[in-house]
């Protein structure tokens, strides 16, 4: 069955669709084709977690070759450390891009539409064709992500000197949180500058600028998204670790394989959370009426089987 994205567009800006209709037609596309965006987001979600797990291990043996009380006069091995683990943030955050850019591709038709072989459709050829622009894109709000937190620590930072940190330090996690979910919001609204790029073949600096436009009025419904992807993250590993504990005998829990299981099941159980946020900015990007240029050309209307 096909179902028509552009049956939502309107023809005016005030006809757009409610954050909740939007959310309807989000979750009803991943619904009906769950495992073709598991199959696009699950590679990149491992890579990443390689590359972080890489990072973590090369840090963890550069503080182990001097004593810490000497770090003052480690300085190029600090930086060496905090190279390893912005770069390999770095990588894990061109990798969610590059993410995003298949199932843009998918979600406005330029992939192959046969569902049957999931696993050998190459969704990730129009993210090869536009690996520098998605580069400059991942770069640009990375950038945006960290000053975000920067600024969210600030705040924190000014919160317990007011509070006083025994006061302050029961809702420590949970106010972290709640800065991570506000930055990461904000960072959404640029998130339609990948879809705009991949399906319609804008330069950098106009897809972002768009992106920043087509964000005004959908804040709420990117809100949403951004929860959703970070609790469903959390549940998704919290479920794995306990459910395995329930279903496996107490023994395996002290076996090697065990740890290693855990944490590959819950990489590709966060995994499948994410791709509804995706779906999202690549239905408001495809929603954009304003410019005709922009508008997905009509020999490629966006649909899925």
């Amino acid at each position: 069955m096909e179902a028509d994205y552009s049956a939502w567009r309107p023809v005016e800006a005030d006809l757009r669709p409610t954050s909740v209709a939007l959310l309807h037609q989000v979750y009803s596309i991943y619904a009906r084709q769950f495992g073709r965006w598991f199959c696009i987001v699950a590679p990149t979600s491992v890579l990443a977690s390689l590359v972080l797990l890489i990072a973590d291990d090369r840090i963890r043996e550069i503080f182990k070759s001097f004593p810490l009380s000497e770090i003052a006069q480690h300085g190029i091995e600090v930086a060496q450390a905090w190279a390893w683990r912005f770069g390999s943030f770095f990588l894990a955050w061109l990798l969610g891009c590059f993410a995003l850019a298949a199932i843009a591709s998918v979600v406005n038709g330029f992939a192959d539409e046969d569902t049957e072989s999931s696993w050998h459709n190459d969704a990730y050829q129009k993210a090869r064709e536009h690996i520098g622009a998605l580069l400059l894109v991942a770069l640009f709000t990375f950038i945006v992500f960290l000053v975000g937190m920067v600024l969210s620590e600030f705040i924190e930072s000014s919160a317990v000197k007011v509070v006083g940190w025994v006061h302050y330090k029961r809702f420590a996690y949970y106010t972290g949180i709640v800065g991570y979910v506000v930055v990461a919001s904000i960072v959404s609204w640029f998130g339609m500058a990948i879809p705009l790029i991949v399906t319609n073949g804008v330069s950098v600096w106009s897809a972002v600028k768009k992106s920043l436009e087509l964000s005004g009025g959908f804040e709420t419904f990117l809100f949403f998204l951004v929860i959703e992807s970070v609790a469903g993250s959390f549940a998704a590993w919290y479920a794995v670790h306990d459910g395995l504990t329930l279903l496996l005998p107490a023994h395996f829990r002290h076996a090697e394989w065990y740890g290693w299981t855990v944490y590959g099941l819950s990489i590709l159980a966060a995994a499948a959370i994410q791709p509804p946020m995706f779906i999202g900015f690549s239905l408001i990007a495809a929603g954009d009426f304003e410019s005709a240029r922009l508008v997905p050309r009509p020999q490629q209307s966006p649909h899925v089987n």
